[in-house]
């Protein structure tokens, strides 16, 4: 956590259509389960090193912690509270189109520790390949989501079409 959400804060500088959406605060929700004891430690980690943080991606921020259940409205969640990014925790028995047909219905951003969501259709990611960081990009759901990255940042990631 402490070297994903500065790297996260680094990829957001690289996305042309974060100033429309972030205005004058960058609101990121953190997508987690109270009663998923990995996710909620993540949710938690995440949490102390924003704290720590001055800044993200050039802006100042606040994190909203949200968490998903059965009865989560999580679109009404983004819009209630204008939310531009979403950070999704590890989670148990939640499918990913959950999170991401609401992240595309709002132009959310959605990035995540877990790899495989990325597969599933979560925008960005971030994985350690032979003890190296590699970030990974979901093409369409990147720009499904409203995200226009630099050239430079596809060319250092994994690109999933």
């Amino acid at each position: 956590m402490a070297v994903q959400w500065p790297l996260f804060s680094k990829i957001l500088t690289f996305d042309y259509n974060l100033p429309a959406r972030a205005e004058d605060e960058l609101v990121i929700g953190l997508v987690y389960q109270q009663k998923f004891r990995e996710s909620l430690i993540v949710k938690n980690k995440a949490l102390k090193v924003a704290s720590s943080l001055e800044e993200m991606g050039k802006y100042d921020f606040r994190c909203v912690e949200i968490d998903i259940s059965d009865s989560t409205d999580l679109e009404k969640i983004i819009s209630r509270e204008g939310i531009d990014i979403l950070y999704v925790a590890p989670l148990r028995a939640v499918q990913m189109k959950t999170i991401f047909s609401a992240s595309r219905a709002t132009q959310t951003m959605t990035l995540t520790g877990v790899p495989d969501y990325v597969e599933s259709g979560l925008a960005v990611g971030i994985d350690m390949k032979g003890g190296k960081l590699q970030i990974s990009i979901n093409l369409p759901a990147s720009k499904a989501e409203g995200c226009h990255f630099s050239s430079r940042l596809l060319k250092l990631a994994k690109i999933i079409r």
